[in-house]
């Protein structure tokens, strides 16, 4: 698989510092935070996208497959403002342009270097009615991980809604593109529903990408059980299609909420 189909995947760390930092509290409408933070902690985690644990929900392949962005297990020193009001929500983030997950070394998280690992900057607007969202964002960095390419402005976009057809069932689709031509990935496309009925979710989930000249499919099905208010239960099935071989994956997950 290409996307990885767990976003929980990800090598062994003894012990790792997501968000660490300051929030200044405006009003009640007006927040801004500085320190250490990671993408994930604000984008792409609705309620929807939220109840699935394949990679690409929590953080599209045209931005987190293209560089080293301050996504799990990763993280970077930035400012995220937050603008929040009962329709509307707007917020926006800078980063160090290299996410990571040490704490001494030359990328250790605390680095703030844009002459040497770049910025990666993101914003995303979303609107609100009648429990149901839409949003749209976008991101830019400028600084090539690999030193394989040229050093420039390296736009991407996204949009997704989550549409309630009732209070129960809501329908998914997400679109997203990177605008340079060498870039891993350059489109994303999603779609799915969520069914939710007293303590448990339903969740289907399916997208295309091309990755390395690679085309992938990949679906989720995946169901939530509500053991307390603590406590969940979550088994996933991943069929995954990369060019011609098809895989298919079974994972049960164990949510604590403290």
């Amino acid at each position: 698989d290409l996307q990885g189909y767990s976003n929980i995947e990800a090598w062994n760390i003894s012990f790792i510092l997501s968000v660490a930092g300051f929030t200044w509290q405006m009003n009640d409408s007006h927040s801004l935070f500085a320190g250490i933070r990671r993408i994930d902690e604000d984008y792409f985690n609705s309620d929807g996208l939220a109840l699935f644990v394949n990679s690409s929900c929590g953080g599209f392949p045209t931005i987190v497959g293209n560089f080293f962005t301050p996504t799990y297990p990763m993280a970077s020193m930035g400012v995220h403002y937050v603008y929040d009001s009962e329709r509307l929500g707007v917020q926006a983030s800078l980063y160090n342009g290299i996410g990571s997950y040490e704490f001494t070394g030359r990328y250790n998280i605390f680095r703030v270097c844009p002459k040497s690992d770049g910025i990666f900057a993101l914003a995303q607007a979303e609107y609100r009615h009648q429990n149901s969202h839409y949003f749209l964002g976008a991101s830019v960095h400028d600084w090539d991980v690999l030193l394989l390419r040229e050093r420039k402005l390296r736009p991407s976009v996204w949009t997704y809604a989550e549409q309630a057809l009732s209070k129960r069932l809501t329908l998914l689709a997400a679109y997203s593109h990177a605008f340079s031509n060498d870039e891993v990935c350059n489109n994303f496309y999603g779609i799915g529903g969520r069914y939710a009925c007293k303590n448990l979710e339903f969740g289907l989930f399916s997208d295309y990408t091309r990755i390395l000249e690679i085309d992938e499919w990949a679906t989720e099905l995946t169901c939530k059980l509500g053991l307390s208010n603590s406590l969940s239960l979550q088994p996933a099935l991943h069929i995954i299609k990369t060019d011609n071989e098809t895989q298919c994956i079974g994972m049960m997950r164990l949510n604590i909420s403290l």
